[in-house]
């Protein structure tokens, strides 16, 4: 009987002894077990019970709950002005846009203060007569098909009058001279453009 009860004794005290010895040959206590750190030093138990109240999940592995987003951020303040840049490059130089010209003479003698008046505008030549000052004009045009050979790059004009015709003069911007002239009378311009010796 005495031996029973030893034996017994022996088992209950060799159960008993387990969990502490199996904690110590592990290195962990009993306490430790308890308080684990879950993540950032905050228990497990109490991550996830701060979830639950209003987190939207809890992630063991990553690092805690996910709160919902925040509002944006006002925008912050302008920098200051950078300095100013480099001069480009001087641009290519345009095409020269189409001569414009007038000379005007006045007919001997009148009391009106009437004139001619040659022009050029837009590539073309006209004659223009007024028998008074301030009154309007009365315009030929010398590139049309009655009055041909009028050159096409006509830049400066002179006109003048001699008897009863008066004479149109126009230079080109290659530097030659063409002439043509009208009758006084009616404006009639049927003559034809003629090349005139350029200056040397």
């Amino acid at each position: 009987m005495g031996s029973a009860i030893r034996a017994g004794r022996r088992a209950w005290l060799a159960g008993g002894l387990a969990m502490p010895l199996a904690l110590a040959l592990t290195g962990v206590s009993a306490q430790a077990v308890a308080a684990a750190p879950g993540v950032d030093g905050v228990s497990g138990s109490a991550a996830v019970a701060a979830c639950a109240k209003g987190g939207s999940g809890y992630d063991g592995d990553r690092a805690a709950c996910t709160g919902p987003k925040g509002p944006k951020g006002d925008r912050g303040p302008s920098g200051p002005r950078g300095p100013k840049g480099d001069r480009g490059p001087a641009g290519q130089p345009g095409q020269s846009g189409p001569c414009a010209d007038i000379d005007t003479v006045g007919v001997p003698g009148s009391q009106s203060g009437a004139e001619y008046s040659g022009v050029v505008s837009r590539g073309k030549v006209y004659v223009g007569y007024r028998f008074a000052a301030n009154r309007g004009y009365v315009w030929r045009d010398l590139s049309r098909s009655v009055t041909p050979g009028q050159p096409r790059d006509a830049c400066g004009v002179s006109v003048k009058l001699a008897g009863d015709r008066v004479y149109v003069k126009v230079l080109t911007s290659r530097g030659d001279l063409y002439e043509n002239s009208c009758a006084t009378a009616g404006l009639d311009c049927s003559q034809g453009w003629s090349a005139v010796i350029r200056p040397a």
